[in-house]
Formats: structure tokens, sequence, C-alpha cells
């Protein structure tokens, strides 16, 4: 079922001539990160009969996992500010267009609450960390997952691709970004008064044409028009700079991706 109930903010909206390529990149995203985050979940104890939400869920493959682990007697609410890429989803998930940083949610109402790659981008991300906690019911799970990319960008690349990457993997195309914010969630959580925490981490080979690497190619094909519209990138090299990703043999390391558990006290 489908409650839609507000416009998205325009920030986080796909333009029409890119939705193409954002729904390709969100599906490699999935493919490249969802065993992990399945291995996460597993690890907090998903299992029948649980209330779960996730936030930001994109096209929804993490959504469609919970309901098979929660069952007929459990519900799973996937939420996300834009709908446009979300697919179709058991009859055990409610799928909500909702404002992280806005819209409320119910209060002690979930066993776990889990969001991927989500508060870096949303700019009243200190608070959210709490208004997630509220939304836990005691003895529930808050599983966040974002990452670092502290020298991502510092790493030996080839020209012009490296310094091109250097400005996206800083952020400085989105202002409301904080590339870094999963450096700080275990003290959010420890703020918060979150028990049981837990850190887990992990760097991966990028590769071109394959899901490990064509997440972040794929922005990249997305950003360099932009850059080259700001004056901040000449049309030729950021033409060489996705020739050079998608050559063949080419590999380069990823972010470091950081996962945060903790359970709300009893």
């Amino acid at each position: 079922m489908t409650e839609d109930d507000h416009e998205p903010e325009q920030r986080y909206r796909t333009r029409d001539d890119q939705v193409d390529i954002e729904r390709l990149r969100l599906s490699m995203l999935a493919e490249a990160r969802d065993p992990k985050t399945f291995g996460l979940l597993s690890q907090v104890g998903i299992a029948a009969g649980m209330h779960c939400l996730e936030v930001g869920a994109g096209a929804g493959s993490v959504s469609a996992w919970m309901a098979d682990k929660v069952g007929d007697t459990g519900r799973v609410m996937s939420t996300d500010i834009d709908l446009q890429f979300h697919a179709e989803m058991p009859s055990n998930v409610i799928v909500r267009k909702h404002d992280i940083e806005n819209d409320s949610l119910p209060r002690e109402h979930f066993d776990i609450v889990h969001a991927r790659a989500v508060l870096q981008h949303v700019p009243s991300r200190d608070e959210l960390v709490g208004k997630l906690v509220e939304a836990l019911k005691p003895g529930g799970w808050l599983v966040i997952e974002d990452g670092t990319f502290l020298g991502f960008g510092e790493q030996g690349l080839p020209e012009p691709y490296k310094t091109i990457h250097q400005i996206m993997s800083a952020g400085s195309l989105d202002e409301w970004r904080d590339p870094n914010f999963g450096l700080q969630v275990l003290d959010r959580m420890r703020a918060v008064g979150l028990v049981d925490l837990d850190v887990v981490g992990d760097i991966w080979a990028m590769r071109p044409n394959e899901p490990s690497g064509e997440w972040w190619f794929l922005a990249l094909e997305r950003a360099i028009p932009y850059m080259v519209t700001a004056g901040v990138v000449d049309e030729a090299d950021g033409q060489s700079a996705l020739e050079q990703v998608r050559s063949e043999g080419f590999v380069m390391m990823s972010p470091a991706s950081i996962a945060t558990l903790g359970r709300k006290p009893s």
C-alpha cells in the first residue's frame, strides 16, 4: 500500500533526464551493499512478528528483505522523501512518502530502525538520531550505516580523474552533505543513551561495470554535466575521466562504510 501525502523537497528529487541513470545506480548500490546490511539486521535479531522502519528506502530492496523476515505477523514501514524509484512491495510493507527531518514518526513503535547512506545528506542529522530512537520500542535496535570519505579523495589516481574525484568525494557539490558523518554516529548514539553499542566497518575494491564501483561511477556520470556547467571542470576532462574509470582493469579503493548499532534500554 502507498500513502502519498506530501510533496518531497526539491533538493532530493532526481531530474527527469537523469531518472534512468539514478535507477540503475540505486540497483548497483543495493547489489553491492545489501549483503552487508542483511548481515547487520540478522545480527540484531530481526525475526517474525517484528515492526521495522527503513528510512530512505530508495528502491526498497532492504524493505522487501525485512518483510520476508518479519513474516505475515510483522510489518515494515518503508519511507523515502521521493518514491519514484520504489518498487512494489509485499502486503506487509507500508510504503510512505516521508520527510525524515520534518514529518513525525510513531513513538516507541518499532523493534528495528535502519538507515543506510541517509543521514549524511540531511541538514539536521545531529538531531535525527534522537528522533529515530524515540520511534524505537524499549529494547529495540537502531542500525545506521553511513561512512567516511576521509582519505577516499587522497588515494593515488590518474589525472584528470583524480582532480574530479577529489571534488566529488569532498561533497562540495552538495551543500547539505557531510560525507564523514559516519565518524560521528557512535558518539550521537552514546549521547542519547543507547547501549550494547557496536561498530562494523569495511572497504572494498571498486571496479567498472560491476556493482562494486558502478554505484559511484554512475554518480560521477550524473555530476559531471553540473561541474562543466559550473565551470569547475573542463568538458574534455570530464569525458576523459569517465573513460578512465570504465577502462579495462581499472580499480580503486572505496570509502569506508561504517555501520553503528545500538539498543534502546528496556
